[in-house]
């Protein structure tokens, strides 16, 4: 018996290192990275539900945005799984921190200090930390995810701070909570296996566009827009707010990225419905735009992540038709976001002085809700 044993021991740790090899790859895959880590946040809120009687619909908000994950990396739309797996991460951790620290802040502001102060040193920290982040053979895209994530930790923690002292300390939980998520997701983003195989993207500083864009959405907030569509500039000025932020911190990827959804809210306040003959066409030029970088020697994944998200407007997987508004989107990502995208890897133009005088229009919103 030995004997055998002995015999098979080398054609056994063969097998066993394939195996091995083939575990390794499977784990490393990014897709399973994404599907594990989805099914991670499902089970913990099958586990524990919220029962916070502030948040009475968040278990089928999480439960569904959850569900938009797994449908995303199903039809092959990574950066949109990630996209969503973000706004589940944000809302589990939100509403984590409300549940279970509402006890310990009950007692008045100090409370609150306290665990902000706890929370303030571990997110300060890790936001040094991601600094220093070596990115150079990660998908630009992947990185840009994570600048972006890892953006808004900080003043989401410094505002529920804020929140905590105009109201009560217990509303200052659900922000601590997001930005705590908001920085978890930027790590593991980060920590996801996808390298580059192509030319870098050339980034640059994206602070002239973001100016400039700042400038026309200011001139646009005139009545009755800006009482009509106002939840639109609200969402156009903070993420204009978070691509400065980035850009300033020369987290590049992260402001092209901010910069160019800013560009499609900007974009959304004038769009028209396409008419069914635009329907077809838009289909059309969609693929073809596909087509065109997917055979590109160059990374352009942040172009991809905008194309992913008009995809995924126009062909839902569930056989449903698309809103108007969706049909929106994805016209304004192909006529005006891809263009400021491929414009944003040529060098800036200059940015001119504007004459006379100027007035700076500011919209007051929590930050990144």
């Amino acid at each position: 018996m030995s004997k055998r044993f002995t015999t098979c021991t080398p054609l056994f740790r063969l097998l066993l290192v394939v195996l091995l090899l083939a575990f390794h790859a499977v784990a490393q895959d990014p897709a399973s990275q994404i599907k594990t880590e989805m099914e991670r946040l499902q089970q913990s809120l099958k586990e524990k539900p919220i029962t916070n009687p502030d948040f009475p619909n968040l278990n089928s908000m999480i439960e569904n945005t959850l569900a938009e994950v797994r449908n995303a990396l199903n039809a092959g739309r990574l950066y949109l799984s990630l996209e969503k797996l973000d706004q589940a991460t944000n809302l589990l951790h939100g509403a984590r921190v409300a549940d279970e620290k509402a006890e310990a802040v009950k007692s008045g502001l100090p409370a609150f200090e306290a665990e902000w102060g706890k929370a303030s040193l571990e997110l300060t920290a890790l936001d040094e930390k991601t600094r220093r982040r070596d990115w150079s053979h990660a998908h630009v895209a992947i990185r840009a995810i994570s600048e972006a994530a890892q953006g808004k930790a900080i003043p989401l923690m410094e505002g529920s701070r804020g929140f905590a002292t105009a109201t009560q300390p217990k509303d200052g939980l659900f922000y601590l909570g997001q930005a705590q998520g908001e920085s978890e997701f930027a790590t593991f983003v980060f920590g996801l296996a996808l390298p580059r195989k192509t030319a870098p993207f050339p980034l640059r500083s994206m602070l002239p566009e973001i100016a400039r864009l700042q400038e026309k959405t200011n001139a646009a907030f005139q009545p009755p827009r800006s009482i009509d569509l106002h939840p639109r500039f609200i969402a156009l000025n903070s993420t204009l707010k978070l691509a400065g932020e980035l850009d300033a911190s020369r987290s590049y990827a992260g402001a092209l990225y901010e910069y160019l959804e800013a560009t499609r809210h900007y974009g959304m306040l004038d769009a028209t419905a396409p008419d069914a003959a635009k329907q077809a066409q838009l289909k059309e030029a969609i693929a073809a735009a596909r087509k065109q970088l997917d055979s590109s020697r160059r990374d352009d994944s942040i172009a991809q992540i905008f194309l992913e998200r008009a995809q995924s407007h126009i062909a839902h997987t569930d056989g449903s038709a698309p809103s108007a508004d969706e049909w929106r989107s994805a016209q304004v990502i192909l006529e005006q976001v891809l263009p400021a995208y491929f414009a944003a890897a040529k060098p800036a133009a200059p940015l001119q002085k504007a004459k006379g005088i100027t007035t700076t229009v500011t919209l007051v919103r929590w930050p990144y809700t």
